[in-house]
């Protein structure tokens, strides 16, 4: 199980409005031209000593920083791919490229450009004006060592400007072709490393746009099996998807109204308890002694209730919640003192909460606890669901979709079969999709259609032009509030914060907004950018990941820096260009050596203050020793967070670094000095995250180093700038006599431009068919390496059925539910067999959760109880040793059990979910026992459990087990 994690940092918005991190500077970049030598060392000591500090609480962690700083370095690229796949690995390596081109790039421009820019430059000098008059030169602090310090009666050094431009876009585009036929070649090698090709995955693909008559398995095997040995359609396994939708939402529901009981719970155990402690019961009153109630824990999907006896059972156990007195729990407290619902009952005779929205509802209305409606909503939902679990392969209840997967028995007909065409009609069985793990899935969009496609790409479109003409109003908030103090006089009506203290508008318009716009930029930007890709119709985790770094990189490179540059809007730049498109080079050329010294600052606080707080994870600390325990938390929650480790999300953290790069490139020429701040700022990053790609962090979604191409491929972005705001730059060059002095450099750059995208188009193209499909000469060379190890290797059998058990049942999480497999006979019929494998699936791995259940108590029943519910450590072992009573590997389950994933392996999680088993903490008071016994009168439909789970003194959680639902297969995601 895992989570994201995000580091917030501080990034500019797009009109400009803050300048360093702990300052509310006004809104216009252009103001900060000449920025004061002083104002620049005063920003880089803040962001040192904060750097500093957050160094010197990471060391204080470790106990040999040396040994650790030296294993930093050591780390080998096999190191770095199985600890957090191609993309953590691809991440450290675009770091790496990065540094590779800026650090000679700053040695050599730094050299030449600096000397020429500041020596006998503009400064503060005299100079005579075109009407013959004497004025002064404005050029001050680190604009001296930058394009406008040069004298106009010294234009000729501009040559060395265009020289180096020209360095810059041969060195860029030279390590970005190496850096492309490097992934390229990383890539193949991975995919078709023998661990690699012998999984699932790596040979199954999703195929979308089906046509109906291509929507069974027989048509499906018929139309493939020319990609397989001798058409043998034996090789070939199919899941046709269905639309389980209405299933889908039902289960969501039920999980939501299962977070609620356990809160409410929760919070009746926590009052009584308190009470409990308070009245002093003698000891023999104790019940932290009871045996802790587990059957409830074990569940049996194979029994089916009819839906008549399931109701009136359930609201039975309704009534008499509502009546009963004889709960432990009224011994200590009211019955005001626990929640109450007002409820309305329904045509059906269904008890329904009043809705305020439809207050003129008639009909018998009542108020029962909150508990008690909880546990009937949940049981009257586990009957409906399980009516559906029943007739998963029934035409009319779940419609046939327009995707399937299709395995194949090699990885090299996988490709064959995903590159070439399906289809004589345009559009139809397309796209396809290669190396789709099942935890990946997003099983909503399985039934996309072309023409839905097109219409939701539409629409992310446009919300997100949206996106970027209503950023105005959140900087504008941002922006009143970083100059609160300055409002406070201009303003009559913010009079009153006059007599606020000094330290305390400091703090609200520089630090808060800051910190407001960091989570703005790196929060709700990129989770906005998700929905987007979700809305496109992205069929997995890691397309989706592919279409976020798109919409965001784009949202970073428009919005923090081409609009900051600027100094503007897309308002008001968007009309600019549409009536003079001429006027571009222009509009950079006059605003971009001007904004230069705002983003020194930017990234001084980006290279110092994150790459500190990447280390000492300052954040998730915070989240996990003071903030999580503010909040309700429930056994299911601790354990959750006990069982999670952190993971990337991908889309974020590679479209930021990239636009980094891209400030590099706008910069490296106009302003030299950029270059020595993005190379340390690179630096610094790539010792941080190989920290944590190596010891913190795990990847379990991964593009196989597509984003690391996509990345590589935006860096253009940043040549082309430069290339346009330099072509600009040599046009307003004047001379002594105010006359055009760089046509040629101006002319020299246009060439430049158009060998870039000349180069750019067919590299693309050239490279393009390699990115993701593989060439038929690595077969060979694969099929030997495949064949040595499974030589080399003790337990063949035990291989195959691991790896290959690997991809099927990577694909079990989320797939198409019930189709016919393969090794069934085609003279049955099709609907029989689908039922078989979806019911089969389900009874095996029913089976194989009472197992793992079964090992868990035993575990438990050999580990002592937590002394005083309250020691951690112990606490911990407890806990580690019932996670190891769980499957991580597929040679640790039976034959059956493999085989029962495999059927599962594409298909729909919904068709393999059980009941679910409300997790209650053992407390002295003996509540949760009580709990347990009073849930029994619902009989299967609701399910208890205390087991492993403890409320300390001081009223808080502590478990030693993951939750008794949890399924028997969750630590085999991380090997799928």
């Amino acid at each position: 199980m895992t989570t994201n994690t995000t580091t917030i940092n501080v990034i500019p918005i797009g009109n400009g409005t803050f300048d360093t991190f702990f300052g509310g500077a006004p809104a216009n970049v252009q103001a900060q031209a000449g920025i004061q030598l002083r104002a620049f060392l005063l920003n880089i000591a803040v962001s040192l000593g904060l750097f500093v500090a957050e160094i010197l609480a990471f060391f204080l962690l470790k106990t040999n920083p040396i040994k650790w700083l030296r294993r930093i370095f050591s780390i080998r690229d096999d190191e770095l791919m199985v600890k957090c796949g191609l993309d953590g690995y691809f991440f450290i390596r675009f770091l790496r490229a990065i540094i590779i081109i800026f650090v000679p790039l700053m040695a050599i421009l730094v050299t030449v450009l600096l000397p020429i820019n500041y020596n006998k430059g503009k400064g503060n000098n005299f100079h005579f004006t075109s009407d013959g008059s004497r004025a002064r030169w404005n050029v001050a602090g680190l604009d001296t060592l930058s394009w406008q310090n040069v004298d106009p009666t010294r234009t000729s050094r501009y040559w060395a400007h265009s020289i180096c431009a020209i360095v810059v876009v041969a060195w860029a585009l030279y390590r970005i072709y190496r850096e492309k036929v490097n992934f390229i070649d990383v890539r193949q090698r991975f995919l078709t490393s023998p661990e690699h090709r012998l999984k699932a995955s790596a040979r199954t693909i999703l195929v979308t746009n089906i046509p109906s008559e291509y929507r069974s398995k027989e048509a499906l095997e018929a139309l493939y099996d020319v990609f397989v040995d001798n058409d043998d359609r034996s090789r070939l396994t199919v899941w046709v998807n269905r639309d389980y939708k209405v299933l889908r939402t039902l289960v969501a529901r039920r999980r939501a109204l299962r977070h609620s009981l356990e809160k409410e719970e929760l919070r009746v155990l926590r009052l009584a308890n308190k009470k409990y402690r308070k009245i002093g019961e003698s000891p023999g009153t104790n019940h932290k002694a009871d045996k802790p109630s587990r059957d409830s824990a074990v569940l049996d999907d194979e029994q089916r209730p009819t839906s008549d006896q399931a109701q009136r059972t359930i609201t039975s156990a309704f009534e008499q919640d509502c009546s009963e007195e004889t709960q432990l729990w009224r011994k200590y407290l009211k019955p005001s003192v626990t929640s109450q619902v007002s409820l309305i009952q329904g045509q059906d005779d269904h008890w329904k909460p009043i809705s305020i929205f439809r207050f003129w509802a008639s009909g018998e209305k009542k108020r029962a606890p909150k508990i008690a409606w909880l546990r009937t909503e949940i049981a009257s939902l586990t009957v409906r669901i399980d009516a559906l679990l029943a007739n998963l392969d029934d035409e009319e209840l779940f419609k046939k979709q327009n995707s399937a997967f299709i395995q194949f028995d090699r990885q090299m007909a996988a490709h064959m079969a995903c590159s070439l065409v399906s289809h004589n009609k345009a559009g139809r069985m397309s796209p396809r999709f290669l190396e789709v793990a099942p935890h990946e899935i997003l099983w909503p969009n399985m039934g996309v259609t072309s023409l839905g496609r097109f219409i939701r790409t539409c629409i992310a479109l446009v919300l997100f032009a949206a996106m970027l003409l209503l950023w105005a109003i959140p900087t504008t908030i941002l922006g009143f509030l970083s100059q609160l103090g300055s409002l406070s006089y201009s303003v009559h009506w913010l009079e009153w914060l006059r007599r606020w203290p000094s330290w305390s508008l400091g703090l609200v318009s520089g630090p808060l907004v800051s910190i407001l716009l960091a989570l703005l930029i790196q929060l709700v930007v990129p989770a906005l950018a998700r929905k987007l890709a979700v809305l496109v119709g992205a069929p997995t985790r890691s397309k989706r990941e592919l279409i976020t770094q798109d919409f965001y990189f784009t949202f970073l490179f428009i919005e923090l820096v081409l609009l900051t540059a600027v100094s503007s809007s897309v308002v008001k730049i968007v009309p600019l260009i549409i009536d003079n498109p001429v006027s571009i080079p222009t509009l950079l050329a006059t605003n971009i050596p001007t904004s230069a010294n705002y983003f020194f600052n930017y990234l001084i606080v980006q290279s110092l203050g994150f790459s500190g707080s990447i280390l000492f994870q300052y954040l998730r600390v915070l989240y996990i020793t003071i903030i999580w325990p503010w909040f309700t938390q429930t056994p299911r929650e601790e354990a959750w967070l006990q069982t999670t480790i952190p993971h990337q999300m991908w889309g974020n953290v590679y479209s930021l670094f990239t636009n980094f790069a891209v400030i590099g490139f706008i910069f490296s020429v106009v302003s030299p000095l950029m270059l020595i701040f993005v190379s340390i700022t690179f630096s610094f990053f790539w010792v941080a995250y190989r920290h944590n790609y190596y010891y913190v962090q795990r990847n379990k979604v991964d593009t196989h180093g597509l984003l690391f191409n996509n990345a590589m491929s935006q860096l253009f972005a940043g040549i082309y700038v430069m290339e346009i705001a330099l072509i600009g730059l040599f046009l307003l060059v004047r001379d002594a006599q105010n006359n055009v002095a760089c046509k040629s450099q101006a002319i020299v750059m246009i060439i430049l431009l158009i060998i870039t995208a000349a180069f750019h188009f067919v590299m693309e193209q050239h490279l393009r068919p390699l990115y993701e499909f593989l060439p038929v000469t690595v077969e060979d060379s694969a099929v030997d390496a495949e064949r040595r190890l499974l030589m080399a290797c003790d337990n063949v059998e035990d291989l195959l059925g691991q790896e290959r058990g690997h991809s099927n049942e990577a694909k079990i999480s989320e797939g198409s539910p019930t189709e016919k497999l393969d090794g069934e006979p085609p003279n049955q019929p099709q609907m029989k067999s689908m039922s078989t494998t979806a019911g089969n699936a389900r009874k095996a791995l029913s089976r194989l959760k009472n197992e793992t259940a079964a090992k868990i108590s035993h575990v438990q029943s050999h580990l002592p109880e937590p002394p005083n519910y309250s020691r951690r450590r112990e606490v911990a072992d407890q806990l580690s040793a019932a996670i190891a009573g769980y499957p991580d590997e597929l040679t640790d389950l039976t034959p059956d059990e493999r085989a029962a994933q495999l059927k599962a392996a594409f298909q729909d999680p919904v068709t393999r979910e059980s009941a679910p088993v409300i997790w209650i903490p053992q407390d002295p008071a003996g509540i949760s026992e009580d709990a347990v016994k009073q849930s029994k009168k619902y009989g299967r439909y609701l399910q208890y459990s205390n087991a492993g789970a403890f409320l300390t003194a001081q009223n808080k959680c502590e478990v030693t087990q993951p939750a008794p639902d949890t399924r028997p297969d969750w630590l085999l995601d991380w090997v799928l």
